[in-house]
């Protein structure tokens, strides 16, 4: 063994230098990174892969005094978009929720019960501007 408390700091600075490698050996460890340079992980039946399926879409467009289309049927788990396209100030309020007043933008809704119908209309305009969403 060797004593290298001749030399000033120099046992320090190989403290450090281990403590340094020991922190980078962790890390690799930790990240799963092996010595060929690789980030594979590994996932086993407990540990599923994630995948986002994607929901389908339906349209609603909201012109001047009426929504098109004002009966539209959907499949469970589709996301109904209304679109403001017109000029008028409207909303939409359906099964608890609303969009508040606007003149332009969008507002989505999810709808999963089957064999349920969700009557919709405009907050401004009431039932003089209305319709319903039909789910499967």
């Amino acid at each position: 063994m060797m004593n290298y408390s001749g030399v000033a700091g120099t046992g320090t600075r190989l403290a450090a230098g281990l403590a340094v490698a020991a922190g980078i050996s962790l890390t690799l460890a930790a990240c799963g990174g092996g010595g060929d340079g690789s980030s594979k992980q590994t996932v086993g039946p407990t540990q599923p892969r994630a995948t986002a399926t994607p929901r389908p879409a339906a349209a609603i467009t909201i012109a001047d005094n009426s929504f098109s289309p004002s009966t539209l049927t959907v499949e469970a788990g589709t996301n109904v978009v209304w679109t403001w396209t017109g000029s008028g100030q409207h909303s939409v309020v359906i099964a608890g929720a609303s969009s508040g007043i606007k003149t332009s933008g969008t507002f989505e809704k999810v709808f999963e019960s089957p064999g349920t119908s969700y009557p919709f209309q405009c907050g401004v305009h009431g039932a003089a501007m209305s319709g319903t969403i039909v789910v499967k």
